[in-house]
């Protein structure tokens, strides 16, 4: 994404696999932005033991229910599964709609412009790529399409819409086929399609960043990768969390404080140990 006067394109590859996503077209980099890189530095800094300790307890928690206590048995986890499959069945067959990465990459810019109170002076999409430009240019806006998966927002607000217009998804029909009557629940596509979208934003997300990118060279790569990957991590718990009928966010905020706790005690007493034998 960029300022004004800038320019941000996209580009597709001829093998399907997109290049530089956003591309911009800056001027010189100025004293204060310079400046700003290095505070962004130390920000990624500071992100990085938070992402580690997020890491940390959503892994348990992951093993702690889907092994133990059988979430990998629940309809909620198997169609999300089985969502995810899908679409990475489609990314080894090569069969990826990069088309549709490019309007949901520009429509990202867009709609955190809008949400920064900015304008958007121009803005095109095609088979070969597209671009947006705007008025303003910040962190968020220049790295929204890599923390906001916006079709699995949509089919969010699409799941919305339906609970409010029919009801209770999660309703059992049986369809009347020829020899046996199955059973069926409106509630399993969206599971299905959530894992869909959520992994179509995850393998481009993958692929796009291990092209060197505009967008995280603007707002310096650490800062904007350790944002990335806590807030994509972040999404994916809260999805765990929504569908878990045994975990709550209650849960992780005490998991997570028992971790920093005993991290912090054992930090102490390694401290201890060196200062003794130092003395």
């Amino acid at each position: 994404m960029s300022a004004i006067n800038k320019l941000v394109r996209s580009r597709r590859h001829r093998s399907q696999v997109l290049t530089e996503v956003s591309r911009v077209q800056a001027p010189r980099v100025t004293r204060s932005e310079r400046q700003g890189l290095k505070r962004k530095v130390v920000l990624g800094l500071i992100l990085f033991p938070i992402t580690a300790l997020f890491l940390g307890t959503i892994g348990e928690l992951f093993f702690h229910v889907i092994v133990r206590a059988g979430f990998w048995r629940e309809e909620s986890f198997l169609f999300f599964a089985a969502g995810c499959l899908g679409w990475f069945t489609l990314a080894f067959f090569k069969m990826q709609p990069t088309v549709a990465y490019v309007f949901a990459h520009e429509m990202s810019h867009v709609i955190a412009t809008w949400l920064s109170f900015g304008r958007v002076r121009n803005m095109e999409i095609t088979e070969d790529g597209g671009f947006v430009e705007a008025t303003k240019s910040n962190w968020f806006i220049t790295l929204a399409p890599y923390l906001l998966p916006l079709y699995m927002l949509l089919v969010f607000a699409i799941y919305g819409c339906a609970t409010v217009f029919f009801g209770d998804l999660s309703r059992e029909f049986h369809l009347p086929l020829f020899f046996a009557h199955p059973a069926f629940k409106f509630i399993w596509i969206f599971y299905f399609w959530i894992g869909m979208t959520w992994a179509f934003h995850t393998q481009f997300t993958f692929d796009v960043l291990q092209i060197e990118q505009s967008d995280l060279r603007e707002n310096g790569e650490f800062f904007s990768l350790m944002l990335i990957f806590l807030t994509n991590l972040g999404e994916l718990g809260a999805l765990f969390i929504l569908a878990s009928p045994t975990v709550t966010f209650r849960n992780v905020m005490e998991d997570a404080w028992a971790t920093v706790t005993g991290t912090g005690s054992l930090a102490w007493e390694f401290f201890q140990f060196i200062a003794r034998a130092l003395w």
